[in-house]
């Protein structure tokens, strides 16, 4: 589910990513579909807890993905506009934002393409809280740096034709 990424001369090595999000997504449908036959079926007594225990984890496992998507996103988004010198000598303060939820990213990565079973992956003992944590700080490093981005456009008047993206 990892796929390499060539992330540029500033930050070094490939980086890896994860792909497939649409197989994974369906496959995390198709289990809980199956879970909660199994859960609704009147035979279930006998084996409850741990019909109980998969629809946990499977609903732990879909959280986190979402949230996975959303720092991959972000981080994507944000790691081509820090590689720039320019912004790092701009934006210090963020770029140093970046860099500290860029080492999480870069070590998930290696952990992920180590052991690249997206259940174990995705509900890895406070990997959530990790996630949506790290998803907080992009999503501040991204509104700062869309504030930057407009206060350029106010002294320089034709960058309003060019979009954040």
């Amino acid at each position: 589910v990892v796929n390499p990424k060539d992330t540029g001369k500033d930050f070094g090595d490939s980086q890896w990513i994860v792909s497939g999000w649409d197989d994974i997504a369906a496959m995390l449908d198709d289990s809980l579909s199956t879970v909660n036959t199994i859960r609704a079926s009147r035979f279930v007594g006998p084996v409850r807890p741990v019909v109980d225990k998969w629809l946990a984890q499977l609903t732990l496992f879909g959280d986190t993905i979402e949230e996975w998507m959303a720092v991959q996103r972000a981080w994507l988004y944000l790691e081509s506009i820090f590689t720039s010198g320019d912004i790092q000598r701009q934006m210090p303060s963020e770029y140093k934002r970046f860099l500290a939820v860029d080492h999480f990213w870069r070590d998930l990565m290696r952990r992920t393409k180590a052991e690249p079973n997206a259940l174990r992956a995705g509900t890895a003992p406070k990997l959530l809280e990790q996630l949506q944590q790290n998803n907080q700080q992009l999503e501040g490093i991204q509104k700062n740096l869309f504030e930057y981005l407009d206060t350029k456009r106010l002294a320089f008047p034709r960058f309003y034709f060019i979009s954040n993206d």
